[in-house]
């Protein structure tokens, strides 16, 4: 009992801390292409080869933008979210991320 107890404590504790983790790439900045989009609060790039970044900051300057072709540069990372079903093996997401630092219309209309 003890040692259920133990193992349920540590993997609620390592889906907590894996739930809303970003790190951002080191690297410096990135410039992304592509259509510009809106899912829920968060706003979305898909680059040309179907690649779907989330965006961060920056949202009063992408607003006017939504379902524009744009360029985005920012700083890359990744957002990882824990999406273990109760029952189930542990399994992770992780989604591209750029924290925008400047947006440049490029069409009115996405390709």
């Amino acid at each position: 009992m003890r040692k259920t107890l133990m193992i349920t404590l540590v993997l609620l504790v390592s889906a907590a801390w894996l739930q809303a983790q970003d790190s951002m790439s080191n690297s410096g900045p990135t410039t992304i292409t592509g259509c510009l989009a809106t899912v829920g609060n968060h706003y979305t790039l898909t680059d040309s080869s179907g690649k779907v970044y989330q965006l961060s900051d920056e949202a009063n300057k992408l607003t006017k933008h939504v379902g524009h072709e744009v360029k985005i540069t920012g700083m890359p990372g990744v957002r990882t979210r824990d999406t273990t079903q109760q029952g189930t093996e542990s399994s992770v997401k992780e989604t591209p991320v750029i924290k925008v630092k400047t947006v440049t219309h490029i069409a009115d209309k996405c390709q």
